[in-house]
């Protein structure tokens, strides 16, 4: 299969540079764009020390629909720099200056020499390819380098390679990517039909950015003149059939309504045809009165549309329709030609009743008859804006998801790159107290606490740290202390909610054990002590056991434990917490033992003023694990709630603030360990 495709890909370029030596104006552009070497461009962003981001766009259109996503991922790393990357001039000619990128190139060519060069040039951090790019070799080189590669946007259908019996060559393709972020469900379950199991449906990033442009202030005179009269029809991006089936419906039409037509391409013979075809004005040209108006610029189309009450969007009777979020974003119905199967945007509008494909010219006549209706027309319009405003904020979902993947990738890194000596500690302490646990589990025929069962704080030498627990009546509990190995001697005391001490063990020893019988339930208060050690600080620990409690193997720890700990150093590294918890003498990781619909609820959790990062890590059960940050009165402050199973927060805040922090197991393969922490810089 690889010989087809280099032989198909030789082929295309022999038929480009053909073209270009006839005299086609975008050959040439193609071939002259691909002979700019921006490779001095690219060295002094290594010099200057910058992660470079990879977006490749096959078009200005994929690139509008990537930059939401690209946009929200420069809001949090502004030091990163971007390299942007085009097949089709139609992308390059129009955004070779954008002010989103450090660096606008051609994608160099799909040959296993041309992409092991360009990455040994570009030496990317993260890569980003926008809705249907798929280059063999250059994610092959991608995935040879290590770079985590990303698709956006991602649209699907059955009839594609992928999905054909003898697609096994093109499915190793997709298994290049990190993860898939596409649009739809139905898009996903395409892909886990086929194995395809890296996947997140995140929506489409275009929703945000036409949003915006709709919310943007505009005016224009000559439109709002225009379209004062009567209703208008706003044809946007239409070729030669959409004008002709326009043109067949306008006698029917024009007692009511008016028609802007804007020409997908401007080409001054077909534009003086219509003008004749249809008696219309020029936008460029005098305002006669006519009924009909040619928009001849480009540039204004999609905040033109505010002006229609209804659009007609063009490309659907050729290779593609064109941009139908557009005028949805401005609550538009919209229409269009027959031929919208690849765009789910458009079939999902056509479901809700916001949208319609026609393909003669009594059925335009019939839909836009029957939307004169004030009742129906209202309905449309509605199911347009519930449309837009249900799929809003796919970029940032996208953005989010992108970068809690770099922190997680982290952890498949050579070891040091993600060393934090903490971390580390912190481990040594969390062993300790799982191991003693455990064997006293087998002693003593005591299982694991359902709910809060670990947890890890730092102390200073002759500190203190305590911990409430609810405590059911009818029930053996066993407290079990450790440290890391640099301490000498702790203790453990329970108090009772008098503050009196019902149990301690106070022997000079670092494995102190307490065991409890509760006959009634109530709150008790665990205090753990740091009574000396060999270093001014050292990581404690504790393990609760219960009788009737929860079984935890020992491989599901191990398997939590070495997951958290580098995830630790991962947040270190990309995110740059600076320490474990939010200072001395405070709880920095606690573990859960949570069935799926479980959760727990962290009161009072105590932010000193700075950025902080809550991260949460889980084992092969858990899918869905979801993390919420409140205020005392319950009003969210950050939620990580997408379907994964790795949330994290940032959170920066000015001033000391006492929060509650909620952590709710959506979906798992029955109980599960959740080890959550607390870093800060």
């Amino acid at each position: 299969m690889e010989w087809l495709y280099r032989s198909g890909l030789g082929a295309y370029h022999l038929g480009i540079r053909t073209a270009a030596l006839l005299g086609n104006p975008r050959a040439r552009q193609w071939i002259s764009g691909r002979e700019r070497d921006v490779s001095a461009q690219i060295e002094a962003l290594h010099a200057a020390g910058r992660p470079i981001l990879w977006l490749h766009a096959a078009s200005l259109g994929e690139f509008e629909q990537g930059l939401p996503v690209l946009t929200a991922l420069r809001e949090q790393r502004p030091g990163w720099a971007v390299v942007v990357t085009f097949f089709s001039p139609s992308g390059y000619e129009r955004r070779h200056d954008t002010e989103h990128a450090d660096v606008v190139a051609y994608l160099p060519r799909d040959t296993p020499a041309a992409a092991r060069n360009w990455q040994r040039i570009l030496r990317p951090r993260l890569a980003i390819f926008v809705k249907y790019e798929f280059w063999h070799f250059h994610l092959k080189a991608l995935a040879e380098a290590g770079v985590p590669t990303f698709l956006v946007a991602g649209s699907f259908r059955p009839g594609q390679h992928f999905f054909q019996p003898y697609g096994g060559w093109w499915r190793r393709m997709l298994h290049s990517f990190t993860h898939l972020f596409v649009q739809t469900e139905a898009d996903r379950q395409l892909l886990t039909g086929v194995g395809i199991d890296q996947v997140t449906v995140t929506g489409d990033p275009r929703m945000d950015r036409t949003a915006e442009l709709a919310n943007a202030p505009f005016s224009d005179e000559r439109l709002a003149d225009f379209c004062e009269a009567r209703p208008v029809l706003l044809a946007g991006s239409v070729w030669a059939a959409d004008v002709e089936l326009l043109r067949a419906a306008w006698p029917r039409l024009r007692q009511h309504w008016r028609l802007i037509l804007a020409p997908h391409q401007l080409r001054e013979s077909e534009m003086a045809g219509w003008q004749a075809a249809f008696d219309a004005d020029r936008y460029t040209g005098p305002a006669t009165g006519r009924d009909v108006l040619i928009l001849d610029m480009v540039g204004i189309l999609s905040r033109a549309y505010r002006y229609g009450s209804m659009a007609y969007v063009g490309g659907a009777f050729g290779s593609g329709l064109h941009n139908t979020l557009e005028p949805l974003s401005y609550g538009l119905p919209v229409l269009f030609g027959p031929k919208h199967q690849k765009f789910p945007e458009a079939g999902q509008a056509i479901a809700r009743g916001g949208a319609f494909s026609v393909t003669r010219p009594d059925e335009l006549v019939e839909v836009m008859d029957r939307l004169t209706d004030a009742e129906a027309y209202a309905e449309s319009r509605s199911a347009q804006l519930a449309y837009r405003d249900e799929n809003r904020g796919a970029g940032q979902r996208t953005a989010r998801l992108i970068l809690q993947f770099l922190l997680w990738l982290l952890l498949s890194w050579p070891a040091g790159a993600q060393t934090w000596p903490a971390a580390d500690r912190m481990l040594s302490a969390l062993d300790g107290s799982f191991t003693k646990s455990n064997l006293l589990v087998a002693l003593s025929g005591a299982e694991w606490r359902s709910g809060l069962c670990l947890a890890v704080a730092e102390l200073e030498r002759g500190g203190t740290v305590s911990l409430d627990l609810p405590l059911e009546g009818g029930t053996k509990y066993l407290i079990v202390g450790a440290a890391e190995s640099s301490a000498a001697d702790i203790d453990v005391l329970l108090r009772d909610g008098n503050g009196e001490v019902v149990e301690q063990d106070t022997e000079t020893d670092k494995t102190p054990v307490v065991e409890i019988w509760v006959d009634s339930t109530a709150i008790y208060t665990v205090q753990v002590q740091l009574l000396s050690g060999q270093d001014s600080t050292a990581f404690v620990s504790l393990g609760l056991l219960q009788s009737g409690g929860t079984p935890l193997a020992d491989r599901d720890y191990r398997a939590v434990s070495r997951q958290f700990a580098a995830a630790a150093g991962a947040v270190r590294a990309a995110g740059g917490a600076g320490r474990l918890g939010s200072g001395l003498n405070r709880w920095c990781v606690l573990g859960y033992l949570i069935g799926e619909g479980g959760g727990a609820t962290l009161d009072n959790l105590q932010l000193p003023a700075g950025r902080h990062f809550l991260a949460a890590a889980a084992g092969e059960r858990v899918q869905n694990l979801d993390l919420y940050l409140a205020t005392e009165d319950q009003r969210i402050l950050r939620a990580d709630n997408d379907p994964d199973p790795y949330p994290m927060i940032e959170y920066e805040n000015s001033e000391p603030a006492a929060l509650r922090l909620r952590i709710a197991l959506v979906k798992s393969r029955g109980d599960a360990l959740v080890l959550l922490g607390f870093f800060s810089q």
